[in-house]
Parts: structure tokens; C-alpha cells; sequence
């Protein structure tokens, strides 16, 4: 019956109209229920044709997957209940087959998205420019002296931080960063990538411009202070490789786990120059992880100019999301503006590495380094700061990184945060002063339900903050349920919207159906779980084209069961009017008549005020029958009466 859903929303082209509900806090031992199955949609995304990712509470229904796409586990990520299954075929063709079976144990289906290395904007640089490219005394390194970094180092320099660049392969023989690293880890083939070893070269080599991304990245973090070359922020951490570009982006479930591994094998923090579109519950089970294990993850916003908060993984919450600043302190043109902007950095004309086979093409003076500019440029500058308070507090939370950057920022663009720079552009020597903040970030689970105890999926969730200073949060619950870690402690407006009648796991059909609460809020610096209650109103006001001999009864039907409520039509009524809102669940609403007293066909019709929206009934009690169902009148040519339930929440 639910591929009869997308049939009537192409059909009808039904707009989404929000409408008012209520909220109540329950017992969390008094829901059991399961939900169906989240089949994430992906509208114009880019997605992997023939990948699947699979979330699950238990395994059960693993091989019946299997099973039915004729496919294969191609990655298993125990950490957070995951898999993910190769198949010949589009994706359509496995939702198709999917939602078909009884899938017990599985949270979602979602699609393995694409997404891009944030390219770095092409930079002519003058060749009035010194070549003697040494430390940060330089012109050239105008980033490093903007943010302040040699009076930062005499407080920190990065020492025992572990740094994951999350990118292109690294030229870690490069004479910048030749012994800076430790064990990496790729996860497609699960090799582990030694100290020493330029894998570089040995998934990309001479040409492959793509692969100097990670090398360019690596060098802003940790490049040696030697007198030689150029220096990173933190020169006295160590960079952890993980290459999810080879060349391509290798997919959101290698991605999880390469984040996991990195966790788990000693970083600290996690460096991300790279997003796009689809939101993954794959991807942010993953960061939540890391976040949960005090790992700070930077991510760049993008290089779009677009002002957005679908930019992913610097749209999750817990992010650090960086924008690209200039010489002059101005956001460059490229950086994308969001409301979950964090801070800016110095993301124009950065010099840094570039893998040595790359230096006779693109290499300032046929030398191993080169200019790029973007948030990808901006972002390690960041992961570097980030390195250096881990070093002066190892225990510090996410948040209380974030905060430190935040509070120390040098305000530009706008004064006060703002849509561009966030707080302003890092100042590493007064972070590395700053104190540690007290508070260590809150972290909330949200569950969602129905006034029935249904979990209820694809329910949006924004968290904006009233004093409209500082990044807002979005989310979407899968089985009933998500997270926001790591996140501003704060007075905010938290708005639910939905359920997204549009996904075919939803339980309602129509979009009057959804509902929207709208609260304030305050989150307090603890670990809470929040309980709520999507309340709708369903009121129906129906004129019978005559009266019923004997009278009748409107009668409420679960839509698998039984009766569950009863209301007498007297014999003289040519209308009435009936008030469903006190209950919930999914309905069949049928006139019944005694047909031994009234035998001639009625017909009726009227209104369904739905949340304070009104949709069309009809229907018909046909000669020598005893009921006829109330229908919404938008749906009678294309389902048999009865077929589509009414849905109150």
C-alpha cells in the first residue's frame, strides 16, 4: 500500500502546510514501540548507484537484505550498528524491493552519497615575492602572523596531539613533514599507512593534482619549524592520515569508519576539508562518536558563497565549521556563509606543501609548495589551534575547544557573530591564554513521538537560538530518536516539524497531517534526555444529502482493528460534526446505517479540519449497503475506498 503513497503525491502535488501541535514530557518506559523502517530519500543528491547503508538495533534482517538485492557486506561498523551492502542496480530499484519485506531490527536505509574535496581556488602570485621561502617571518606566510603564532608557540606548539587530516593521500616524505606522522589507515583496503610511507604516490602520483589537497592541508597543521620551507601551526603534533579521496571520494560508510578508527587509534582532533550535499545518519553517528570520545571535529563550510546550513559535515551539530578570511580580514568572496558557522581563518594566498612529484608542475619555483586559497585552506589552520589547546588541556571537551577559539576571536566582517565569520578570525595567542571555560557542553537526546507512543521518523528538528547570536542546530529523527552532542548550552526556539509525509516510512499521508511545535527552550550543560509528544487536532463536519432512517453512526476503526470510537447521527441529522483530536493512530472513518431501516443510497460530503487546515471528504453509502467511508476527496481516483488511513497524532 506505501508505493501507492508516491503515486498520490505526484498526482496531487499537495503543498506542505505547517500547523499547530502540542507537546507533553512522558515516561520513557512507557514506549516500546517499533517503528518502520527510515528510508532516506535523496532527491538531486549524488549518490553511489548500487550502495547501501544500513543502520540497525539488531542484525536479524541483515541476510534477508542480503538476500533480496543479491548482495554483498562490503563494510561492517560495529561501533555504530552499521553495514554497508554492495548490489547490482540503482538505488531505486533496492528501495523498491526493500519496502516490501517485514525488516525487523533495521533504523534506516540510506544512500552512500558523493561529496568533493572543497577545491582550492587558483592563486597567481606575484613573482616579486621572495623565494626564500623560510619560516614565518615572511610575507608569504602572512596567515601564520595574522593569527599570531609565534607568540602562541611560547605557550604551545602541539606536542603529543595527534592530528587525523581526513583528505587526499600525504607526501609524508616530504622535507616539511618527513617524521611528523604516525600510524594512518585506509579504509577501503584496511591497510594501516606507515609513519614514513608517501601513499601519495602510491594511489595517486606525478599529475594527480587532487592528491596534493592532503599534503597542502598536512603542512598548514604540523609542517617542521626547521629554519627550512614553511611551518604549520602546530609543528609539534603529529598528522594521522586518512585518505577517503582515491581519487574520488570513496563513500560516507569508508568515511565512518575511517573517523572511528582514528578515534579509537589516538586522535585528537579530526581535519576536514571536504562536503557537499545529503544529510547521512551514517556519517553523524560517526562524528557523534568522536565527539562522545572528546575528539574535536573541524570541517570547512565550502567554497559556494551560498548561504546554507545543508553543507555536510560542517552543518552537524558539534562541528567546528570554518570560514575563509583574507589578508585584509574580510570573509573571501567563495566562503559560504551558514548560521552554523563557528569561526574564520586565514583561507586566501596560503602557502604550504605540495608532494614532491607535483613540484616541477605546479610548485612555486619548481619547489614542493605552492599558494591555494578556500575553506579547505582556512580549515587546517584551525585543526592546528585546536591541536595546541589539546595540548594545554587533553581532557577539554569539544565544546570547551570551540568556546575557547570563539570567545578569543578577532570580531570581523559584522560586529558580533554573524552569518560570515561566525565569532570572528582566530587569534592563537589569546586562545592558547584563554582559560578553560567551566561549563563542558550539553548533550541531549531528543526522542519524538506520537500521543500513541509511536516513534515517529523523519521528524526535522531546529534548535535556533534566541538571542540570535551563535550557530543553530539541525537535525532529523530516525526510529523516534536523535542526538545533538557537544553543542552551546543556551536559550533557544526549538521548532518540530513534521512528519515529512514525503518519506515512505512516514506514517501519515497527507501534508495536513504533519504538524509543527514550536517552544522555547533551555539547554543546560549536562547530558539530558528529552521526551515529547506531537499532538494534532482532526475535527470533521459532514452534510448527508439526506436524512437516514433509523439513524446511523459514525464509527472510528484502528486501521488493522477494531473499533475504537462510536458516535450516534440521529435519524432527523442532515449534518453533524464530530471532534477526533483526543485520539491517535491511523484511522478508517465509516457512516454506518442500519440497512434493514434505510436502504436507498446516501451520499455525503464536508470538510476534515486537519491542524487547522481544511481537506475535502466525500463519499457514499451505496443502495442496500450499511456503511460508506469518509474519503479524502483528493484521493477517490486513484485508491478503493478505505484504502488510505487518516492519520492523528
Amino acid at each position: 500500500m506505501k508505493n501507492l503513497k508516491y503515486i498520490l503525491i505526484g498526482l496531487l502535488s499537495i503543498l506542505f502546510i505547517f500547523a499547530s501541535c502540542q507537546t507533553t514530557l512522558l515516561n520513557p518506559n512507557e514506549n516500546d514501540k517499533d517503528n518502520n523502517v527510515v528510508f532516506s530519500e535523496f532527491n538531486n543528491a549524488e549518490i553511489f548507484e548500487g550502495r547501501i547503508l544500513v543502520g540497525y538495533k539488531n542484525k536479524d534482517s541483515i541476510e534477508e537484505i542480503k538476500k533480496a538485492l543479491n548482495g554483498v557486506v562490503y563494510i561492517e561498523i560495529p561501533e555504530i550498528k552499521v553495514v554497508g551492502i554492495k548490489f547490482n542496480g540503482t538505488l531505486k530499484e533496492a528501495y523498491d524491493k526493500l519496502k516490501s519485506l517485514k525488516l525487523d531490527g533495521i533504523k534506516y536505509v540510506e544512500p552512500s552519497f558523493k561529496r568533493d574535496l572543497i577545491d582550492p581556488k587558483p592563486e597567481i602570485i606575484d613573482d616579486t615575492i621572495t623565494k626564500n621561502i623560510d619560516g614565518v617571518s615572511e610575507d608569504s606566510l602572512w596567515g601564520m602572523n595574522k593569527i599570531n603564532a609565534i607568540d602562541a608557540w611560547t605557550v604551545a606548539t602541539g606536542t603529543n596531539v595527534i592530528v587525523a587530516v581526513i583528505d587526499t593521500p600525504i607526501d609524508a616524505q616530504h622535507p616539511d613533514l618527513a617524521g611528523q606522522f604516525v600510524t594512518g589507515y585506509d579504509p577501503v583496503s584496511g591497510n594501516l599507512i606507515m609513519p614514513d610511507e608517501d601513499y601519495d604516490a602510491v594511489l595517486g602520483g606525478p599529475g594527480d593534482k587532487g592528491d596534493d589537497h592532503g599534503t597542502h592541508v598536512a603542512g598548514t597543521i604540523a609542517a617542521k619549524k626547521d629554519g627550512n620551507g614553511v611551518v604549520g601551526l602546530a609543528y609539534g603534533a603529529k598528522i594521522m592520515s586518512i585518505p577517503i579521496f582515491q581519487p574520488e571520494y570513496i563513500g560516507d560508510a569508508y568515511v565512518a569508519d575511517g573517523i572511528i578508527w582514528a578515534v579509537d587509534n589516538g586522535a585528537q582532533v579530526l581535519s576536514n576539508s571536504w562536503g557537499g550535499g545529503g544529510y547521512s545518519k551514517t556519517l553523524k553517528l560517526a562524528i557523534d562518536y568522536a565527539l562522545f570520545h572528546n575528539a574535536v571535529f573541524v570541517a570547512a563550510a565550502g567554497n559556494d558563497h551560498t548561504d546554507q546550513h545543508w553543507h555536510y559535515p560542517s552543518s552537524y551539530p558539534g562541528v567546528i565549521a570554518v570560514a575563509a578570511s583574507n589578508a585584509r580580514d574580510e570573509v573571501t568572496d567563495f566562503s559560504n556563509r551558514s548560521d552554523t558557522i563557528s569561526v574564520a581563518a586565514p583561507g586566501e594566498k596560503v602557502l604550504s606543501t605540495i608532494p614532491r612529484h607535483s613540484a616541477q608542475i605546479y610548485g612555486v619555483y619548481s619547489e614542493p609548495y605552492d599558494y591555494w586559497a578556500g575553506t579547505s585552506m582556512a580549515t587546517p589552520h584551525v585543526s592546528a589551534l585546536a591541536a595546541l589547546l589539546k595540548q594545554l588541556h587533553p581532557n577539554a571537551t569539544p565544546y570547551q575547544i570551540k568556546k575557547m577559539m570563539e570567545n578569543t576571536a578577532d570580531d570581523i566582517d559584522i560586529t558580533g557573530w554573524d552569518h560570515a565569520a561566525g565569532y570572528g578570525r582566530i587569534n592563537a595567542a589569546a586562545a592558547v591564554n584563554e582559560t578553560l571555560p567551566s561549563t563542558s557542553g550539553a548533550n541531549y537526546d531528543f526522542y519524538v513521538m506520537s500521543g500513541d507512543g509511536a516513534p515517529l521518523s523523519n521528524v526535522f528538528i531546529s534548535l535556533v537560538r534566541k538571542s540570535n547570536s551563535g550557530s543553530n542546530y539541525y537535525v532529523t529523527t530516525d526510529d523516534g530518536w536523535v542526538g545533538l552532542y557537544s553543542v552551546d548550552p543556551g536559550e533557544y526556539t526549538l521548532i518540530l516539524s513534521g512528519p515529512d509525509y514525503m518519506q515512505f516510512d512516514s506514517l501519515n499521508y497527507r501534508s495536513e497531517e504533519a504538524t509543527v511545535l514550536t517552544k522555547d527552550i533551555t539547554l543546560s550543560d549536562e547530558s539530558t534526555e528529552i521526551y515529547l509528544v506531537l499532538k494534532s487536532t482532526f475535527k470533521l463536519d459532514i452534510a448527508l444529502d439526506s436524512t437516514i432512517t433509523g439513524g446511523a453512526a459514525l464509527l472510528v476503526t484502528d486501521f488493522y482493528s477494531d473499533i475504537v470510537l462510536e458516535q450516534d447521527i440521529s435519524e432527523e441529522a442532515t449534518e453533524f460534526s464530530a471532534d477526533l483530536s483526543d485520539l491517535s493512530g491511523q484511522f478508517k472513518l465509516i457512516i454506518y446505517r442500519d440497512v434493514t431501516k434505510s436502504a436507498s443510497e446516501i451520499t455525503f460530503s464536508g470538510i476534515a479540519t486537519i491542524n487547522g487546515n481544511p481537506v475535502p471528504v466525500i463519499g457514499i453509502i451505496p443502495e442496500n449497503e450499511s456503511k460508506g467511508f469518509i474519503e479524502d476527496a483528493r484521493f477517490v481516483n486513484y485508491a478503493p475506498a478505505g484504502y488510505i488511513p487518516w492519520t492523528i497524532f
